[in-house]
């Protein structure tokens, strides 16, 4: 039962998170590579996805 619940609490709370960090790593070595933006942390990709996330909220028509 026990690993049941850690492999639910894994996708829900762990995965998104290490997909996360590893789409920003991914992310900012494009970045790099391209000469478009070298200085690409986790603060830039949590405010594009806050902006994002506001945006769709408020043209869903919540507040």
């Amino acid at each position: 039962m026990f690993m049941i619940l850690f492999k639910i609490w894994y996708m829900i709370a762990i995965l998104p998170f290490i997909i996360f960090l590893e789409g920003n790593d991914m992310l900012a070595d494009f970045l790099k590579k391209k000469k478009i933006y070298s200085h690409w942390d986790y603060w830039h990709s949590l405010l594009i996805i806050s902006i994002i996330l506001a945006v769709v909220l408020w043209t869903k028509g919540y507040r």
